[in-house]
């Protein structure tokens, strides 16, 4: 959970990119719609690739927005608007992008389709389902960043964020 600028996505990415080089892994990041992949997760991770190196074009299906890696592991990309999408393959590993976004029956369809971990991001605007149904489970683990936690913020974005945290004093939009 994290507001404007905390970094979620860039720290699942990255993480998801160590697991599935390191080992045979599949991996499905998914979120509201298409356009809301191209313009976050699925950017960011093509970024991440190439700053690291790993990116190689002939391993990158666009057309399927899969990424497969040298070993056999692949990260997929997809949206939740599918019903048929969301009730199809199976898993090892799971990532809802924004998931406040997204309903709870379908976050339960991919859930029971994932063997392994699930990691949910999201912004917090108001409770929903992962706060009435997943975290209240055992095996949840709450993580909470701000823009404080993100180290490669740049310190324009800090200051315009600090800056509309005093504006929230006196005025009803910015609160």
């Amino acid at each position: 959970q994290g507001g404007t600028s905390a970094g979620k996505t860039l720290a699942i990415l990255a993480v998801l990119i160590d697991i599935a080089a390191k080992k045979k892994t599949e991996i499905s990041v998914v979120s509201e719609s298409i356009p809301h992949l191209r313009r976050g997760a699925l950017k960011d991770f093509l970024k991440m690739l190439n700053m690291t190196g790993l990116y190689q074009e002939e391993l990158y299906n666009r057309t399927l927005l899969r990424y497969d890696f040298p070993h056999g592991s692949y990260i997929e990309f997809f949206s939740a608007d599918s019903e048929a999408r969301l009730r199809g393959a199976r898993r090892q590993i799971l990532y809802i992008n924004e998931a406040n976004n997204i309903d709870f029956d379908s976050y339960y369809q991919l859930a029971i389709r994932t063997s392994q971990e699930i990691y949910i991001d999201f912004n917090p605007t108001h409770e929903f389902w992962a706060h009435t149904e997943v975290l209240p489970e055992q095996d949840a683990e709450l993580v909470i960043l701000t823009y404080n936690d993100n180290e490669a913020l740049p310190d324009t974005i800090k200051r315009d964020i600090e800056l509309n945290r005093t504006k929230a004093e006196t005025s009803a939009y910015w609160a």
